[in-house]
């Protein structure tokens, strides 16, 4: 075993300390700024000043999140190991031998199980949700076997079959669950958005490396999730990106060889039916539905938006759909200006509801500053609605600026008002891009193809081990 030092004396120290067990380190020494922890002990380990690593050659493992002021500190005391990040110390010990589990009897199936990565420890509901559980379930009906990894959100339970709940204040003991689960699943095709459940898999892998793949879908057009992507990427077989332009941000600012990488946009349940109502001049229905936050979805921006709209024309009328920490703004703007029958504030609406939902509207709007490829968005222009959006990820993939919706700045979303304006006065030119887009999205996102083409692309091939 080889010694390691920790950076840190706190709470976050004993999740570090787990891990360098788990990943067969030998922790020696804590070390931390704080004089009064100097002298204590942490399961019987003593708590040093960082002095004692002048000219040491252990691992030191430390917080990523102070990395830059501690490799200062270490500069001035001359520190001669290795040093090793939180995510570096979880990475060694999921792709390494030394692993400290016990599988259980694994016996290969005779066909391929589907998994899908959907951990979060929170309780919301958004489109890597909504995504994991749409696909799983089109896969389940169509016989093939699948299993969802997820927190304690029970909504799971409502969408898809085989929904595997984990939850542990642990997480190594978490791991080790997930890892019995996973095996027990052999041969596995395994979907991830790089969770902890990632590392569950990677430990499956390094024992089983022919009866597993694991698969990346890059949902997020933001930094941290490029980054979170990069890191793992050597240990991927495949990066599915929802949008060209996700596709094009790993392959030349992230340098992701283009062989890993794949570009497929978002598939939904197309619906069976679409009943619309077409007016010349009747009340023009703008639906939004989101989570309700001021991070990405802005949609603490919706009062004056719809403010601004109804100034210019009186014929409009507002759906609201989602949670979240504006619903208490919104709900409040909306009583203060007597608004209750222009703004129609619904909450939470589920998944197997929103087809009835956007039947309804006219117009999907959405304001976020990011997105990666809006779920909402495909299922609103699936049924007919005409996309009023800022121009993030994913919309250029589907949308001709001014035939079949219209694209607004980022940075200047209130143009979206004028964009609704413009349809309320023109609905003949609502009407077209309306049908355009049904037959588009039938014809690109639909559910039941997408589930082929992720069995054809990796499939296991006979007599594989």
């Amino acid at each position: 075993m080889e010694d390691a030092i920790i950076w840190g004396a706190g709470k976050a120290a004993l999740q570090r300390y787990e891990w360098a067990a788990f990943a067969g380190y030998r922790v020696v020494s804590f070390v931390d700024n704080d004089v009064g922890k100097w002298r204590t002990a942490i399961r019987g380990i003593p708590v040093n000043s960082p002095q004692v690593l002048k000219e040491c050659k252990d691992v030191l493992l430390i917080p990523d999140q102070y990395r830059k002021e501690i490799d200062e500190q270490l500069n001035h005391i001359s520190f001669q190991g290795k040093k090793l990040g939180f995510e570096e110390l979880k990475k060694e010990a999921s792709t390494g031998k030394n692993a400290g589990v016990d599988f259980p009897e694994v016996k290969i199936g005779a066909g391929i199980t589907v998994m899908f990565d959907a951990y979060f420890t929170g309780f919301n509901w958004g489109g890597i949700e909504s995504w994991s559980c749409t696909v799983a379930d089109q896969l389940w009906k169509s016989g093939t076997k699948t299993h969802v990894i997820c927190g304690l959100n029970h909504k799971f339970d409502m969408y898809a079959a085989n929904c595997l709940h984990f939850s542990h204040e642990n997480e190594v003991e978490m791991v080790r669950d997930m890892v019995v689960q996973i095996a027990g699943a052999l041969p596995c095709l395994f979907i991830t958005q790089c969770s902890i459940a990632l590392y569950a898999a990677l430990i499956v892998k390094s024992r089983f490396p022919d009866q597993i793949k694991l698969v990346a879908v890059a949902h997020g057009d933001e930094i941290k999730t490029y980054e979170k992507f990069q890191f793992w990427s050597d240990q991927l077989d495949y990066i599915i990106c929802i949008s060209r332009k996700i596709h094009s941000e790993y392959l030349y600012r992230y340098g992701i060889s283009a062989n890993k990488l794949l570009y497929r946009p978002n598939p939904i349940a197309i619906p069976a039916q679409i009943n619309r109502e077409k007016t010349d001049n009747g009340t023009l229905r703008v639906g939004f539905a989101a989570r309700l936050r001021k991070e990405q979805k802005r949609a603490h921006f919706l009062p004056e938006l719809i403010q601004e709209s109804l100034k210019k024309a009186d014929n409009i009328e507002f759906d609201i759909a989602g949670e979240g920490e504006c619903l208490d703004l919104l709900q409040a703007y909306v009583a203060d200006a007597h608004l209750e029958s222009k703004v129609h504030i619904w909450g939470w609406i589920p998944p197997d509801q929103m087809a009835e939902f956007w039947q309804k509207e006219d117009i999907y709007l959405n304001i976020s500053d990011f997105e990666g490829m809006s779920l909402a968005m495909l299922e609103a222009m699936a049924c007919g609605a005409v996309p009023v959006v800022t121009d993030v990820s994913g919309v250029r993939d589907l949308i001709e600026d001014g035939k079949n919706g219209f694209i607004v700045p980022v940075d200047n979303w209130k143009q979206t008002v004028d964009a609704i304006d413009f349809l309320s006065r023109n609905r003949k030119l609502l009407h077209q891009a309306s049908d355009h887009n049904i037959k588009l999205i039938k014809n690109q996102c639909d559910i039941s193809e997408y589930a082929q083409w992720l069995l054809r692309l990796f499939h296991f091939k006979q007599g594989e081990t």
